[in-house]
């Protein structure tokens, strides 16, 4: 049997902190994995297949898809049975699946390679997300979701430039060392001890309306929908849009995103928690489109950088805000499905990124890659505005 932790609400800063370095190394070790991907995937549709701008946006960001389907339904399952059975066996799906890119020799079989990956990818990050708020008492949990995400961000600064340097050592090498860490990653969870809370009167299951689903996460949804259009359009056409404006390798523009996001990661959750999650939510958002403005306009090799470190900067400070804000919204006992459909909002606008910016980018010019994501983070903006201060703690 698997060890139960009976989580109180006051226990989140003390109790399960060997679990929180145990998720920790998890989270670090498949995001590092998907950091490698980042690079390796374009790379390999455009120069070993000859796909086209959207045939690399969809290979990448198809990823993100599956993951509209699978989040909710995957939230609704851990608050019937627990978390736990979710945190372990996708990890070795994920493994299987990039041995599996080795024999993905047409751009079609990538695009399903890419969309297993993502429902099983998504069910253990869901599950993740979803302990690191368990674990976590009220009054700090945008604290637990960027301490979640600065371990995703370590992937992420170091995965592309390892994806590069071992693609350019042969196609084949960056599957194999994704499976290698993908196996660390599982070999790790497996151990991770189970935090749902028992139910205490009823064991009626309780079905959140459409309607108070949409209250609860709606506006906070759309908002991060924007920002992950955004996001998405980094890692799907940074490979592509580094050489076309002759920077070469596209690791140093991902690390910098990343170490940009890590920096401000490190303190915005607590910021957030301190001052309202909207009050980090809405400058996140305005720095966010103004970089991504940047880089479509460009005029220097050295302006990229600046540009995408605002980018990491902006994500980094919303995506932690606007997750707690939802979590706080939602009754404990939904909180796996609310989170769910919250994080499907962020998967949609990767969803989209891909075949309709890369689309546009292929018509207009590749700099409309990010003009686009500029024109969407202005209405994210928007609604985050609209969200008012005396619903940033709690439902209205």
């Amino acid at each position: 049997m698997s060890e139960q932790i009976d989580v109180p609400a006051t226990a989140g800063p003390v109790f399960g902190t060997a679990t929180r370095r145990r998720l920790d190394l998890a989270v670090a070790s498949n995001f590092l994995a998907i950091g490698v991907l980042l690079a390796a995937v374009p790379r390999y549709v455009r120069e070993e297949l000859g796909g086209s701008s959207a045939a690399v946006g969809t290979a990448t960001t198809i990823f993100f898809g599956a993951a509209l389907v699978t989040r909710p339904l995957v939230g609704r399952a851990m608050d019937r049975i627990g978390r736990r059975p979710f945190l372990t066996w996708p990890l070795v799906a994920m493994a299987l699946l990039a041995i599996g890119m080795e024999a993905a020799g047409v751009v079609w079989a990538v695009i399903a390679v890419r969309l297993l990956q993502g429902a099983f990818g998504s069910t253990f990050y869901t599950a993740c997300a979803v302990v690191s708020t368990d674990l976590a008492p009220p009054e700090q949990r945008a604290s637990a979701v960027a301490r979640l995400s600065l371990m995703i961000y370590l992937g992420f600064a170091f995965g592309p430039f390892l994806g590069e340097f071992l693609f350019d050592r042969g196609p084949q090498w960056p599957w194999l060392i994704c499976a290698l860490l993908h196996g660390l990653a599982a070999a790790v969870a497996w151990g991770l001890p189970e935090t749902r809370r028992e139910r205490q009167a009823s064991h009626t299951e309780v079905r959140p309306s459409i309607r108070s689903l949409q209250r609860v996460v709606l506006r906070p949804g759309i908002a991060q929908l924007c920002a992950g259009l955004g996001y998405s359009c980094v890692v799907a056409f940074l490979p592509s849009y580094s050489r076309e404006i002759g920077l070469g390798s596209s690791g140093a523009l991902f690390f910098t995103y990343a170490a940009s996001a890590l920096l401000v990661r490190v303190f915005s959750g607590r910021l957030a928690d301190r001052f309202g999650y909207v009050a980090v939510a809405v400058p996140g958002l305005f720095v966010f489109g103004l970089g991504h403005l940047l880089m479509a306009v460009a005029w220097a090799e050295w302006v990229p950088f600046p540009a995408i470190a605002m980018t990491g900067i902006g994500f980094g400070a919303v995506f932690p805000a606007l997750t707690a804000l939802a979590v706080d919204r939602a009754p404990d006992e939904q909180r796996g499905q609310v989170l769910g459909v919250f994080l499907s909002f962020n998967d949609l606008g990767n969803a989209i990124a891909g075949p309709a910016v890369g689309a546009i980018a292929d018509a207009a010019g590749f700099r409309w890659g990010y003009g686009v994501p500029a024109i969407v983070a202005g209405v994210g903006l928007m609604v985050a505005i609209s969200l008012r201060a005396p619903a940033d703690r709690a439902a209205t």
